[in-house]
């Protein structure tokens, strides 16, 4: 019902802005209603266990703070964000090839994961640490319009953007149980493989609310866009940058974005 009404409002919003014959704030004049679909890494430097585990409340903490993990058996570890945004563009008279994009974002379960996995130690177990979360992001970005032919435009310029996570949620997936493990590390390992083997070792799955984060990222973007019966734009626009990630209990740590919108735009007047 939601996403009708939301659909609803934004037929209602072009309607209204195309009914008139330009729609100007302050100098500056709405060029387009832009909607996108996106798809984006957002990497942490040096991403492992330890991310996760200071986010966690220090009850927790303490079944992981002990623990040594071997940087050779992190099997793999991602940071993916799928996007649905909208927004308007906007352009200054004495800058007709300039486009300034501005545009909300929401990113639906976005998930941060590493995982371990060696068949030298555990005798073949893993242990996935993860965290989903919801981010809502405002983003801006100034744009050079340089036209190829009448209905292709290829665009290039810097951006930014600033995201909000409301609260956020750690996983722990694990062969080896935690709750039995009071010190896992590699000098234990033959206790721990002679002790898994009995079955006195279970499956360990638990979740933790860790709190909110906030997401910063300065990024170069560039794009094109074919035009179809001068109003509609159809274009891929690429992202590539940096940023930082802070949980206000913890330092910022930096990250990596690379970016891929798929996006359509209405085109007000031209």
């Amino acid at each position: 019902m939601k996403n009708y009404i939301a659909l609803l409002f934004s037929l209602f919003l072009v309607g209204q802005l195309s009914a008139q014959k330009s729609f100007n704030i302050g100098a500056f004049k709405v060029k387009k209603i832009d909607f996108s679909l996106g798809y984006e890494t957002d990497m942490v430097n040096g991403l492992n266990y330890q991310y996760f585990v200071d986010q966690m409340p220090l009850a927790q903490q303490g079944l992981f703070k002990s623990s040594d993990f071997n940087p050779q058996s992190l099997y793999g570890g991602i940071c993916e964000n799928p996007s649905i945004s909208l927004g308007l563009t906007f352009q200054h008279a004495k800058l007709p090839n300039f486009e300034w994009r501005n545009s909300l974002a929401f990113k639906a379960d976005r998930v941060d994961a590493v995982s371990y996995y060696s068949n030298d130690y555990f005798g073949g177990d893993f242990v996935n640490f993860n965290s989903r979360h919801n981010e809502f992001t405002a983003e801006s970005a100034l744009l050079y319009k340089l036209p190829v032919t009448r209905f292709l435009n290829i665009y290039g310029g810097v951006g930014t953007n600033l995201g909000f996570t409301p609260k956020n949620e750690t996983c722990v997936f694990s062969s080896i149980d935690f709750n039995v493990v009071d010190d896992l590390n590699y000098g234990n390992i033959g206790e721990v493989n002679q002790q898994a083997s009995n079955g006195e070792y279970g499956e360990f799955h638990a979740c933790y609310q860790t709190g909110a984060q906030m997401n910063q990222r300065a990024f170069l973007q560039g794009g094109i866009g074919l035009k179809f019966f001068n109003k509609i734009e159809l274009g891929i626009d690429l992202k590539y940058g940096y940023g930082y990630r802070t949980d206000f209990q913890n330092d910022a740590i930096g990250t990596n974005i690379i970016a891929t919108n798929l996006s359509m735009r209405y085109i007000l007047n031209d």
